[in-house]
């Protein structure tokens, strides 16, 4: 025979449960929605993603991650508080110079993300940025349709969320029907 719950046990692994949830996502995980297409195609608007907090707490982002963070709030102005999403191109101490023919980082060509929209030359003008200690310089994939370091300078490390580790949902148009849809192909991939 099965034991029965009580009303307070009942109540109280209720609780339990609520709060293990709670300090699940306010601390480990994050859940966020791709609203711009910046990151196409390695993330495409639709696209719901899960990020790993944890790599904040031990300040372990690598070159080549892709991370969640919030604007300074002088970049942000009447913005709403959206999260952004970019890739890590320079790390602290990096040289990372910018030209029509492409991304260097400590004179060292960059290649773009294999799964970059980006076909041609990046337009911006020459630049030349050493990361300062406790910055990253980020970039999207979609080097001809990103707001990034390349615009506003290095991102602080004390304004990112988190590390994308999968998308969990998507929902939008794809490159063989243009109308919305659930992206099945693109569930449950990691985030490269």
């Amino acid at each position: 025979m099965v034991p029965s719950l009580s009303t307070k046990d009942l109540i109280l692994t209720t609780l339990s449960a609520a709060a293990v949830a709670v300090l699940l996502r306010v601390f480990v995980v994050g859940l966020f929605s791709i609203p711009s297409h910046s990151m196409e195609h390695t993330l495409r608007a639709g696209d719901n993603i899960v990020v790993s907090k944890v790599s904040t707490w031990f300040d372990s982002h690598q070159r080549g991650d892709v991370i969640v963070f919030e604007l300074p709030d002088s970049l942000r102005g009447t913005a709403p508080d959206e999260p952004f999403i970019k890739r890590i191109v320079g790390m602290p101490g990096d040289t990372v110079r910018i030209s029509r023919r492409g991304v260097t980082v400590n004179r060292i060509p960059l290649p773009p993300p294999a799964s970059s929209a980006t076909t041609r030359a990046i337009r911006s003008g020459r630049k030349r940025i050493i990361v300062p200690s406790g910055h990253y310089f980020v970039m999207g994939d979609n080097r001809e349709n990103s707001w990034d370091s390349r615009y506003w300078g290095t991102l602080s490390k004390d304004h990112i969320i988190g590390t994308a580790l999968l998308i969990y949902w998507s929902y939008g148009p794809s490159d063989d029907n243009a109308e919305p849809h659930i992206r099945w192909d693109r569930m449950f991939h990691r985030v490269l």
